[in-house]
């Protein structure tokens, strides 16, 4: 709980109303309750805000002097919001740590203080888990697993053997952390399996989405860096490096043996390809592919194969331009070459075979 005034210093907020009101959550205009800080970015939010049994409204317009409830002035509300949202999670009394009777500990497993194990749940041989970690329903943690402090992991994670997870990690349904990457050598006699002997280490504070997947190294260890945010469905394979605070949206992946450096951000459904190095504060845009080449510190790469921004811009205006001047460049052509360059009635063919 935290009052009006106390919200607005966090944001850098102009408060008009009382200051002293406090607040005890948030929600939107529609769905407010006592005690939550509601927003308001259009007249309509601003009216139902006022309107609603919320305590509090956070807007970025002018608010008359009549309005009925305190009003935090912000210039983003977004950023606002996740501020005071993140004040939240971290003066929340945290839940007392409880032990399912169905869950299933190998005596050699090490508990720290509060944490939770949910049903069913497994835990492995000299697995050792810190304290205030919270484990849910279902999840398997392999033998020799180390978990830090604070983390939670959601229901029904894998954890394979000997993976290490960081303090304060968030870890979502359906994720496999340490499963074997994808190696084989192909002979004559047959298809042989690459070693998979690493391990998957993942830092600090980092966060995976549902049904992601991180694989173990062959010899050297897959990591994951202090601060990574992965959507839902990624995959990190074998043997790549993550430095910190990288973000990599939904469906993306990184192939085996890449690095990937600090403050990175790849958008949905991009790749990165294998033994590849990607620099510092560079972004990759959605359905983009980096194939075969480094990528130095700061570019910003779009398309695919991926390349500068900038060209791949340059390209999709000369194709456009190409095909509003299609019937010019095929009277040219035909001018030239005596050839008519085509069947112009394509356009409109549909393209069936």
């Amino acid at each position: 709980m935290i009052t009006v005034q106390e919200a607005a210093k966090l944001v850098s907020g102009e408060i008009s109303g009382e200051a002293g009101v406090k607040i005890t959550g948030l929600a939107s205009p529609y769905h407010s309750g006592p005690g939550c800080l509601t927003f308001a970015v259009v007249p309509e939010q601003l009216e139902a805000a006022k309107n609603g049994p919320a305590s509090c409204v956070m807007t970025n317009m002018d608010v008359s002097a009549g309005y009925p409830k305190p009003v935090i002035k912000v210039r983003d509300i977004k950023l606002s919001l996740t501020v005071i949202y993140n004040t939240f999670l971290k003066i929340m009394p945290q839940p007392k740590g409880e032990i399912h009777p169905r869950a299933i500990i190998s005596g050699t497993a090490k508990i720290g203080a509060n944490s939770g194990i949910g049903a069913n749940a497994v835990i492995g041989e000299r697995a050792d888990i810190g304290k205030d970690v919270s484990i849910g329903n279902n999840t398997v943690i392999g033998d020799d697993v180390r978990i830090g402090e604070g983390t939670r992991i959601y229901d029904n994670v894998t954890v394979y053997y000997g993976s290490v997870i960081g303090r304060n990690t968030i870890i979502h349904s359906g994720a496999v952390i340490g499963a074997d990457g994808f190696g084989f050598i192909t002979r004559p006699d047959g298809i042989y399996k690459v070693p998979q002997m690493g391990v998957a280490v993942i830092g600090d504070n980092v966060e995976i989405g549902a049904n992601s997947c991180v694989d173990r190294g062959t010899f050297d260890n897959t990591v994951v860096g202090d601060n990574v945010k992965l959507d839902n469905l990624v995959q990190i394979a074998h043997n790549v490096k993550m430095g910190k605070n990288v973000f990599v949206a939904a469906q993306s992946g990184i192939a085996g043996s890449s690095t990937v450096g600090d403050n990175v951000m790849m958008g949905g459904q991009s790749g990165v390809s294998d033994h590849v190095k990607i620099g510092n504060n560079v972004q990759i845009g959605a359905k983009s592919a980096v194939i075969k080449h480094n990528v130095k510190d700061g570019s910003v790469l779009w398309g695919y194969p991926a390349r500068d921004v900038k060209l791949f811009l340059k390209e999709t205006a000369f194709l456009i331009l190409l095909a509003k001047k299609k019937r010019e460049i095929m009277k040219l052509i035909k001018g030239v070459t005596g050839s008519d360059g085509g069947d112009e009635k394509d356009d409109a063919s549909g393209g069936g075979s």
